[in-house]
């Protein structure tokens, strides 16, 4: 468990020292957001989303722009085949 200080919205401010006294709203303990929690934010009970829909939808398109290859990758890609099908046919041709 670690101790967390928070904001008055219950995002995180930092982490609190050791000694910071647990008060369950301004420092808490609890283990950390999980990786996927996007503006981790403390209900009270345990960590939230605190990400709007505009920026959720932002992060989306950001992350499946990322996952289509571009342009350049393609063309890089075809050539790459077409120079290995061309060096299996001079290696064939020679064998």
């Amino acid at each position: 468990m670690f101790k967390w200080r928070l904001n008055a919205d219950g995002t995180i401010a930092h982490m609190a020292g050791k000694n910071a006294k647990v008060d369950g709203k301004t420092v808490i303990e609890a283990e950390p957001p999980a990786g996927n929690c996007i503006k981790p934010k403390w209900n009270g009970t345990g960590w939230i989303s605190g990400a709007t829909a505009e920026e959720l939808a932002a992060i989306t398109k950001i992350q499946s722009q990322s996952s289509q290859p571009s342009s350049e990758q393609l063309a890089i890609n075809q050539l790459g085949m077409m120079v290995a099908k061309l060096s299996a046919k001079v290696v064939s041709a020679n064998a």
